[in-house]
C-alpha cells in the first residue's frame, strides 16, 4: 500500500489533476512522508508527478538524514526516494512562488504542519480557492489552527490578510502525528 500514506487519497488527488498539498513540520515526520510518497509512486500507475519540498531547513535536513541513512530504519529506501528525479528542493521565495503556476498533479510538502506559519500559507492561499486541489493534514491539528479551522469545513478562510473561499479536499491522517495523545501521555506520566 506504499507505506502508511493513504494511496485512494494520493489517487484522488492525481485523478482530479491538481496540487495535493501535505503541511508538515518535524524533519522525521517529513522525511516519513517523502518516503511513504515515494513508495507509493513506486507501486502506483499514473501516480508519478512532481514532488517540491519547500522549505530551506527541510533542505538541510534532507542532506542530513541521506547521510545518515544507513543508521535508520529504511534507510535505503530514504536514500532511493531523496535521490529520485521527482523530488525537488526549493530554497528560495522566488522557487516557491513558481510553484503555483503549475497545472495538473503535482505534490508540494511545505511547513507548518497545522497551517498556522510557514511557506505552506502560500501555497493555501494560491489553491484552497481550486474544486481540482487537495489539503492532506499529516498529523495533530490545535484547536484555532488554521488546519483545524479548515478540517472543521470552514467555507472562507484569512490567509495573509484575504479572504479566501475553501473548495478544496480537505482530510487528515493521524498516522504522521508526532503529539502524543491524552492516552499516550497519561502512560508516560505512569
Amino acid at each position: 500500500n506504499g507505506g502508511t500514506m493513504h494511496g485512494d487519497f494520493v489517487r484522488g488527488a492525481s485523478e482530479a489533476n491538481g496540487p495535493l498539498l501535505l503541511p508538515s513540520c518535524a524533519g522525521e515526520r517529513r522525511q516519513d512522508l517523502l518516503l511513504d510518497l515515494h513508495l507509493l509512486m513506486q507501486a502506483g500507475a499514473g501516480l508519478t508527478a512532481p514532488v517540491f519540498v519547500d522549505s530551506p531547513l527541510a533542505t538541510r535536513a534532507s542532506a542530513i538524514f541521506e547521510r545518515h541513512a544507513y543508521d535508520i530504519e529504511r534507510g535505503d529506501v530514504l536514500r532511493q526516494a531523496l535521490s529520485s528525479p521527482q523530488l525537488r528542493f526549493t530554497e528560495t521565495v522566488e522557487q516557491s512562488k513558481a510553484i503555483n503556476r503549475l497545472t495538473g498533479f503535482f505534490v508540494v510538502i511545505a511547513a507548518s504542519g497545522m497551517c498556522d506559519a510557514g511557506r505552506i500559507r502560500h501555497h493555501l492561499k494560491a489553491n484552497l480557492w481550486r474544486r481540482n486541489a487537495t489539503v492532506m493534514m499529516a498529523g495533530y491539528q490545535a484547536q484555532g489552527s488554521l488546519g483545524r479551522i479548515l478540517l472543521d469545513g470552514a467555507q472562507r478562510v484569512r490567509i495573509q490578510g484575504e479572504e479566501v473561499e475553501v473548495k478544496a479536499r480537505i482530510s487528515l491522517f493521524e498516522l504522521y502525528s508526532g503529539h502524543a495523545d491524552a492516552s499516550e501521555l497519561v502512560a508516560w506520566l505512569k
